[in-house]
């Protein structure tokens, strides 16, 4: 919460989402008073009286400086009033003042968190809130498409919406009763929409053309205009325009597939005044009790929850995957049974609401409702609308999250800086020199001086900048990956550590059931098998629901229906008419089920159980013997282990009352049935992308809420542990009490009470809080810590310390996923997290590189399996009516018709019978490809289709298809599961981690060799501009404009460089503050000048006194000028292709087609004028005859720089190599390892089965191993 601060104007913020740094009173200043105005005016009125003044007493030199001055003060204000677009800060000096009172303030000057938005000027708005004859005024402001309220206190807060009511005051709401509420709701809260605003292409063109850098090279394109460079000024002018247009293009083109990823809203029954009305998805208001429900009917369309509501009655089955990635089918259920006295947290109680812009698959309603529904559909209390949704908080991520995308920002101002120092030195040498001289131009003498200041900021900076990163993006969306925070991916460059959970990320969601073992083996476990599940049937055909729970059923042989079970043979019956939902900090499910056996004996009902062993455990009235360690020797074995337990409930009770038990009183006093031992393969992708990364000197990490053994067993595989392991948990954990052992007990814990302990517990080792200790731990083996651990030393305060240097952490809620997480920034690591569902969800947003997994789900697998099948079926029906039609023609020798329909009379019509056909029908729903329309149209007008015009249909038609995805998912419109993370891949597997950390790194690297290159070439032209032009060299018009080009084409290709398909231990240079990067710039730098300056007294020395020029002379080609203009060709070509890097993280400059061809046609120019291969060419650019002797001199110091510089940059690179991050987090201490006197250990990768069995044993096993798959 942000104090506040009278004195300078400041409220207090409390803001829950810490979104909001600060808010201050401002009051407009009028127009003519804004301090961009006034002051001029005052001016302008000074500089026009002592003209006039001295045009009255015809001083007109005088005069003639006030009218310079009157100019100079002109640009000064433009620059003024440029400066309120491009500074907030300086719009709110120039047009506010600071008030200490609301009743005086016209708006505020809002301060965002970081990565929230840019600040911003807002105004204050007062709305009359009216409820029945009461009329209140309300203070407040929109920001970021959010709405902000002043209260008496003086406190801005955000709008509350009524979601965090008790569920009792929810099961009372009856909508909106009178249309007084209803208005009161609508100005209060507003409609529920989530626009998002599509300006104009002018509007947007606007924009970009007053942004400071285009401003600033418009300047610059009209100094050169002004020194007569006029092609190059236009070319430019034309190339800074052309990127502009693009990018307001882009813009545009992102805002309009963001508009079409708004679901449309559609109608829904809306309870008000005390009847049922049907309104617009739009009209649907805050308070307002709804009906939702999947529409009945075979070609009903699927219904789209309009906002996000609360469950009253009934339950619902929903597809979550537009916002969290999580495929499988989400149980809705009803909050009719819960405790009425909880309060609703949107988050906890997930289980029971419904999001915005989610699929409702299947409903059921209830009869037992308040309010019944006139469609029989669910009952709804809408808690939150508009922007304010799911949906809608996606959207603002989107929107305000990364307005402007670029790299190295901050580095980019300060390196302008550092060149600027030279530009400064060289622009005052010049004027020194200049003005000794009183025959030269002032005027010409000042514009050269200008010019030199601005050329340590070339006109390509902006453009350069930001297309290293959309290269990045482009690359990643081709490889199925979108990324909605483009300011993350340089991140992916510098990643250290990347954490994985494991369940559906790195082992498969589709698990076998192995064996069942235990006393109840057989009835007992099949029927909790079968009967705790939360299975759905969707339209009377597909289960569908947790892969555990299917692959159960299945194995027990039971079939499931309309929340009936019914064993083999349909003896036994057993009807789900409670659940106790599975919760990811409770580790376990229950329900209750009314069993019938089919014998004529009444019904008995039954609380079956199934989770965690150890949670289990502390529900059952006794426990055998060796419950311990049976389930922990599957579980050491990878095996995931579900205890399975029920009880017979008592008789008397009748449904009624089993439904009215808290959930402790239906999970007490359990039977232990078995465990059912479940396999979770491994992906077949996971192992290879970890061991890259791995081998790339990555800290791998997992974090899972499955068991220790078997999350350290999977993790042993996929070469996070690597050497021997120990897990730290609670002697006590065996009992059950996990997540902090006696929490609520009022007692603390001990060191002693936990212990390190080996799988086969063999080892033990006692816990100390000591670092020191931990250290000696962790540098002998790699270290997993269990749920319950976790928040103990979170408790003692050193969760901090111990979690670096962990590997595993398993039985994790998700907050302890977001725990590790953000532990592991506050530690300076560069985080990775990857996960699939919604319990990742913390994390992945904690990271700094968030990648959430978007799987198909099963209903999207179905969908679009059928409409390939009907694809093909269309385009095979259609390929066979036009060969028809084709070879009905070539026997007729008629120009090809379509195929006609049938006669009446059931005949074959006549072709001779129609003159002009009709078009043919439709073949089918399902349209044809736009190339296949194509060709079939050109066909039916009986136009030839030559071979080329297929190969273009058929590129048209594969890249519509990638388009839509038919393989198994929707396309990926902006936003998908960003609520999760800032990237999403359209796979379901870890790889595309991988290629995420190559495109960072790529961005990285093309980032700084882009600073490196423009910096090379400022300080040439600084030197060209200043030393050069006092002796009159200066490039002809063509020769800039040739320049220029090749300029940008080279940046270009640079930027389009490829990243390889191998990682490298190494990481690239993070930014350009090394000593790599300025040694290797002011060494190039330093051989290219003496070159230049050498070949330019060679010259002087053989060119005739009459031919020199001074620095006022016009461009006239003489041998000073061609043998200048040579070398900075060279040296701008020798810039590009020394500093180029390639590997180990980029495509070599051979590879980079383009690179390479600009390169050596460049060369081979360059060696066609020098030596007038081409009679004529050499005069079109201003060049004259060069004597041999110049020439092979020429020559020869061009190659010897390039070799020189070349050898320079390779031996920076080797002296000062990027750093090299070792791959286990105890190795960051490596001065506190010396100290203690402990061993570092390796410090690159070496696979498990290398240091058992030898580097050459373990790769003949891998070897075999391949083989045998």
């Amino acid at each position: 919460m942000a104090v506040a601060d009278p004195i300078r104007g400041r409220l207090a913020v409390n803001d829950e989402d810490a979104q909001l740094v600060s808010v201050t009173c401002i009051k407009y200043r009028g127009g003519l008073w804004a301090h961009h105005v006034w002051p001029f005016l005052v001016i302008y009125a000074a500089i026009i009286f002592v003209g006039g003044g001295f045009a009255s007493r015809y001083q007109w030199f005088e005069f003639m400086c006030c009218s310079y001055a009157l100019g100079v003060f002109a640009g000064l204000q433009v620059l003024a009033f440029l400066f309120t677009h491009w500074s907030v800060g300086f719009k709110r000096f120039a047009t506010t003042l600071t008030v200490r009172s609301l009743d005086d303030a016209h708006g505020f000057f809002v301060v965002p968190s970081k990565y929230v938005g840019a600040p911003e000027l807002v105004n204050l708005t007062r709305r009359r809130l009216r409820e029945g004859l009461k009329e209140t005024v309300e203070l407040g402001f929109e920001f970021r498409k959010q709405r902000y309220v002043i209260g008496d206190d003086k406190v801005v807060e955000k709008l509350a919406y009524p979601a965090k009511d008790t569920f009792e005051a929810y099961m009372k709401w009856t909508g909106h009763g009178t249309d007084q509420k209803t208005l009161a709701a609508h100005d209060k809260y507003g409609l529920n929409k989530v626009e998002v605003p599509l300006p104009p292409f002018g509007d947007l063109l606007k924009v970009q053309l007053i942004a400071p850098f285009f401003v600033f090279q418009v300047f610059c394109v009209l100094l050169w205009m002004l020194d007569d460079y006029w092609y190059y000024s236009a070319f430019t002018l034309f190339m800074l325009v052309s990127f502009e247009c693009t990018t307001v293009w882009q813009r545009l083109r992102n805002l309009k597939e963001l508009r079409t990823m708004q679901t449309p809203k559609q109608k829904v029954q809306v309870y008000r005044c005390g009847k049922w009305l049907e309104l617009e998805g739009e009209g649907v208001l805050v308070g307002d009790v709804i009906s939702i429900g999947r529409p009945s009917g075979k070609d009903a369309e699927d219904r789209v929850v309009p906002c996000d509501c609360l469950l009253l009655a009934g339950n619902c089955i929903v597809e979550e995957a537009v916002l969290t990635g999580e495929s499988t089918p989400q149980w809705k259920v009803s909050v009719a049974e819960e405790d009425q006295a909880t309060s609703l947290d949107a988050k906890l109680h997930k289980g029971h609401m419904l999001f915005a812009g989610t699929r409702v698959l299947q409903h059921t309603g209830s009869t037992e409702a308040r309010l019944r529904t006139p469609d029989s559909a669910c009952l709804a209390a809408v808690v939150r609308t508009g922007y304010e949704t799911s949906q809608g908080r996606l959207m603002r991520t989107i929107l305000f999250s990364a307005e402007r995308i670029s790299a190295n920002t901050w580095e980019a101002g300060a390196f302008i800086l550092f060149l600027l120092c030279f530009a400064l030195a060289a622009g005052h040498y010049v004027l020194t020199k200049g003005l000794e001289d009183p025959n030269r131009d002032r005027f010409k003498l000042v514009l050269n001086c200008v010019m030199i200041i601005t050329s340590v900021i070339p006109p390509e900076l902006p453009m350069e900048l930001s297309m290293a990163v959309n290269a990045s993006l482009v690359a990643l969306q081709k490889k199925r990956v979108f990324c909605t925070e483009p300011f993350r991916i340089p991140f992916a460059g510098k990643v250290d550590v990347c954490c994985f959970d494991k369940t559906g990320t790195l082992t498969s969601d589709h698990l076998l059931l192995d064996e069942v073992v235990g006393p109840g083996k057989g009835d007992a476990t099949d029927l909790v098998m079968a009967g705790c599940q939360s299975l759905v049937l969707l339209e009377g055909t597909d289960v569908v629901g947790d892969p555990l729970e299917k692959a159960g059923l299945e194995a027990c042989g039971w079939t499931f229906g309309d929340g009936i079970v019914t064993a083999p043979g349909g003896k036994r019956r057993a009807r789900l008419f409670h659940r106790y939902h599975f919760n990811s900090n409770l580790k376990r499910m229950t329900t209750l089920v009314s069993v019938d056996s089919g014998n004529k004996t009444p019904s008995n009902k039954v609380a079956l159980m199934k989770g965690a062993p150890e949670v289990v455990k502390q529900h059952l009235v006794s426990v055998p013997a060796n419950y311990d360690a049976l389930y922990k020797s599957y579980a050491v074995q990878g095996a995931r282990v579900i205890s399975l337990a029920s009880r017979q409930l008592p008789s008397s009770m009748d449904e009624a009352a089993c439904k009215a038990m808290v959930r402790d009183e239906a999970e007490a006093g359990m039977e232990w049935a078995g465990f059912a031992i479940f396999q979770c393969p491994l992906k077949p992708e996971s192992e290879p992308a970890l061991r890259a990364l791995a081998e790339s000197s990555h800290q791998l990490v997992m974090i899972t809420g499955d068991a220790p053994l078997t999350a350290c067993y999977a993790a042993s595989h996929v070469h996070i542990v690597t050497r021997d392991v120990l897990i730290l948990s609670h002697r006590e954990e065996d009992t059950g009490h996990v997540h902090g052992v006696g929490k609520h007990s009022g007692r603390l814990h001990e060191d002693s009470e936990y212990q390190w302990v080996s799988p086969d517990e063999a080892t033990v080792v006692p816990f100390s809080r000591n670092f020191d200790d931990l250290l000696r731990v962790a540098c002998r083996y790699d270290l997993a810590v269990s749920g319950d651990a976790l928040s103990y030393m979170e408790r003692i305060g050193c969760a901090k310390a111990a979690i670096p240097l962990c590997q595993v952490f398993a039985r994790t809620s998700p907050e302890q996923k977001e725990l590790v997480l953000v532990t592991l920034k506050e530690a300076g690591r560069i985080t990775l997290m990857c996960g699939d569902g919604t319990n990742d969800v913390g994390g992945l947003k904690a990271a700094h590189v968030g990648v959430a997994l978007l799987s198909p789900s099963e209903s999207a697998e179905k969908l679009a399996k059928q409409r390939k099948e009907d694809r093909e079926k269309e385009e095979a029906k259609a390929l066979k009516a036009a060969a028809k039609a084709e070879a009905k023609v070539a026997k007729a020798g008629a120009p090809a018709l379509p195929p006609l329909p049938d006669a009446p009379d059931g005949s074959a019509a006549d072709s001779s019978d129609i003159a002009v056909p009709p078009p043919p029908p439709p073949l089918s729903t399902v349209p044809l490809g736009k190339g296949a329309q194509m060709l079939a149209k050109m066909r039916a007008e009986g136009k030839p289709v030559p071979a080329n015009m297929e190969k273009w249909a058929k590129w048209m038609d594969n890249m519509e298809a990638e388009a839509n995805a038919p393989d198994g998912m929707t396309m990926l419109k902006p936003g998908d599961a960003s609520m999760a993370s800032p990237f999403t891949a359209k796979a379901s597997s870890v790889a595309p981690c991988t290629d995420i950390i190559k495109q960072g790194r790529c961005t990285l690297v093309t980032t700084v060799q882009m600073f490196k290159i423009l910096g090379l070439l400022c300080l040439s032209t600084a030197y060209a501009l200043s030393v050069m032009y006092l002796e009159g060299v200066k490039l002809s018009d063509a020769q800039a404009t040739l320049n220029g080009m090749l300029t940008a084409g080279m940046f270009f290709f640079i930027s389009q460089a490829k990243p390889l398909d191998k990682l490298s231990p190494m990481r690239p240079h993070a930014s350009i503050f090394t000593p790599y990067f300025f040694i290797s710039l002011l060494g190039q730098f330093a051989t290219s000048l003496s070159v230049l300056v050498y070949m330019y007294n060679a010259a002087r020395a053989e060119m005739p006194a009459d031919d020199r020029l001074t620095s006022n002379s016009t461009f006239k080609p003489n041998l000073v000028n061609s043998v200048c203009y040579l070398v900075e060709a060279s040296v701008q070509l020798s810039t590009f292709s020394v500093n180029y890097v390639g590997h180990p993280f980029n495509i070599s400059i051979r590879d980079n087609k383009g690179m390479a061809v600009c390169v050596f046609y460049m060369f081979c120019f360059l060696g066609v004028i020098t030596f007038d291969l081409l009679p004529g060419l050499a005069d079109q650019f201003g060049l004259v005859e060069i004597p041999m002797h110049l020439k092979l001199k020429l020559v020869a110091l061009c190659l010897a720089q390039f070799a020189f510089n070349f050898v320079l940059e390779r031996a920076m690179r080797m002296a000062f190599p990027g750093p090299l991050p070792p791959f286990k987090g105890y190795q960051f201490h490596a001065k506190r390892l010396q100290q203690l006197g402990l061993p570092l250990g390796e410090t690159q990768f070496r696979p498990r089965e290398e240091q058992l069995l030898g580097p050459a044993k373990g790769a003949k096993d891998k070897k075999d191993e391949s083989l045998q798959r």
